[in-house]
């Protein structure tokens, strides 16, 4: 019975942090450096928002995709002040990679987001 108990306990605990995608903060960068969207200096992803330039958030949609050989992997959807951001974990990598989209200026720059960067 203690085994049980001890058993529902963690899967109770693994549920719970499942729930969270990511628990920490996720510094995003260009992957090109020529290739920016203009007046973006900083990404942060805390909490399933996007912070850029530390003032202006972008709320993002957490979904589970197909990412073939990697199984079901997070991708992070958002739009708001002119930017859409599409982020996937489809990588070998701990990181989010995607698009940082500036719909107003027609700019389309890739962006990698992760806790080391």
């Amino acid at each position: 019975m203690k085994k049980l108990l001890h058993a529902s306990a963690l899967l109770l605990i693994l549920c719970g942090l499942n729930a969270k995608a990511f628990a920490g903060t996720l510094h995003c960068v260009f992957k090109n450096p020529e290739s920016t969207v203009e007046g973006v200096k900083t990404l942060q992803i805390t909490d399933d928002v996007l912070v850029v330039n530390e003032t202006q958030t972008i709320d993002l949609e957490h979904s589970k995709i197909k990412c073939g050989q990697f199984g079901k992997q997070n991708r992070f959807d958002g739009t708001g002040n002119g930017l859409q951001v599409i982020l996937k974990s489809c990588s070998d990598e701990a990181a989010l990679e995607g698009h940082l989209i500036d719909s107003v200026n027609e700019k389309v720059a890739e962006v990698i987001c992760d806790e080391m960067i």
